[in-house]
């Protein structure tokens, strides 16, 4: 693989940094004047899960590697593991809920996600920017605090805490976007 500068790497790209692999989360660049630029990445490990935040110079340079996303259906969860099966092949694998993070929250059965994998390896989970979910369970509007920008906290499909409008009910669907884990709008 070609070595590339820090300001080319984009986010999502998995790149090779101190002999582990790693995704690019978040990248944003500080211009120092006469000292150059510096480069602030937020990037995770793809085989611990950990996220670092790490700055670096223009000149470093680094090995980009390539990932695949697999399609999956998501089956069950326990304490450690996510279950999915390949519809195709329907071979079952396990992700560590470690590797998945904040995102196993959204979860739902029978849905189809994307499993990344690095040489092999199973190494996250994306799931889809915005997710529908069913309101489980939502308090009534008090009469009195529908001032500008109320909200109330709901629950959703899989027991997850959201804070939306007032004028969402018990029944409806919403649209959640996944990586803030906030309302988005009604579905």
């Amino acid at each position: 693989m070609a070595q590339v500068s820090v300001a080319q790497l984009r986010p999502g790209e998995a790149f090779l940094f101190k002999n582990q692999p790693f995704v690019v989360l978040q990248i944003r660049s500080k211009h120092m004047g006469r000292g150059g630029a510096i480069y602030r990445i937020k990037m995770r490990n793809l085989k611990t899960g950990t996220v670092l935040n790490n700055a670096f110079r223009p000149t470093n340079k680094f090995e980009l590697i390539e990932t695949e996303l697999r399609p999956v259906s998501f089956l069950y969860s326990d304490q450690q593991n996510a279950y999915f099966m390949n519809p195709r092949t329907f071979d079952q694998l396990s992700l560590s809920l470690k590797l998945i993070g904040n995102s196993a929250k959204f979860l739902k059965e029978g849905e189809i996600y994307k499993l990344e994998v690095v040489s092999g390896e199973l190494t996250g989970l994306k799931l889809p920017k915005k997710i529908r979910r069913q309101v489980i369970e939502a308090p009534e509007a008090v009469a009195g605090n529908t001032a500008t920008g109320a909200t109330k906290w709901i629950i959703i499909e899989g027991g997850v805490k959201i804070e939306t409008p007032l004028f969402i009910k018990t029944g409806s669907t919403i649209i959640i976007n996944t990586e803030k884990g906030n309302y988005v709008s009604k579905g």
